[in-house]
């Protein structure tokens, strides 16, 4: 299946939209991710930063106003953007929001209580091959390279990256051979709809499996 350049931006005839985008080293010590959903004139926004032996540092936005042009977003207190610079080749994607560290991951199904603190992904995606067809979008593998900055100082990562972009249907992932939770850095999210899901970084990369909340 062939795609056109234009597909990597909105499509504005469909009820629900989105884009995400991961990474990790390669060790598989610390990884990211990042989420945007569009659905009419509102929007959810996911960003997550998972390291070993730290907490999970989490934002989110539901149920979001403030969709600007193209994928820039600008609620109250944060700001996102993710630009296409090349179709199908490179992405630049990032963010400046205020996110929780969550010493229990799961907590993100919940309340996500924990530390608020500032934080800034600056990320830079590169096609590794070309898109493979989904069912209502597709996916690609590729390298990132990151620059995120904590309260701590700066964390720069590089390595191994995915993305994924559906349109009409959401997002929900599906991996069957999930770990056991305890095998691998956890950075679950939840939707707005009340759906849990469970995400694993592992030296495979990040797998992902939806629950009913």
């Amino acid at each position: 299946m062939l795609f056109a350049a234009a597909d990597e931006a909105r499509h504005p005839d469909v009820a629900v939209e989105a884009w995400w985008w991961w990474g990790w080293n390669s060790e598989a010590t610390a990884g990211l991710f990042v989420g945007l959903q569009l659905r009419d004139r509102s929007f959810d926004y996911w960003a997550g930063l998972v390291r070993r032996g730290e907490p999970f540092l989490y934002v989110e936005e539901l149920d979001g106003v403030g969709l600007r042009q193209g994928l820039e977003i600008k609620p109250a207190q944060m700001w996102a953007d993710h630009v296409c610079d090349v179709p199908f080749r490179q992405w630049s994607v990032g963010n400046e929001a205020y996110g929780v560290l969550l010493d229990d991951p799961t907590e993100a199904w919940r309340r996500a209580y924990g530390s608020r603190v500032p934080v800034t992904f600056d990320i830079e995606w590169g096609a590794a091959d070309d898109p493979t067809p989904l069912a209502h979008g597709y996916e690609q593998h590729g390298d990132f390279d990151a620059r995120i900055e904590l309260t701590e100082g700066v964390l720069e990562l590089v390595g191994p990256a995915h993305r994924v972009h559906v349109w009409g249907v959401p997002y929900l992932p599906q991996t069957l051979a999930m770990p056991i939770e305890n095998s691998g850095l956890r950075g679950p999210y939840r939707r707005n709809d009340g759906t849990l899901v469970d995400q694993v970084l592992t030296p495979q990369g990040w797998l992902g499996r939806t629950i009913v909340g």
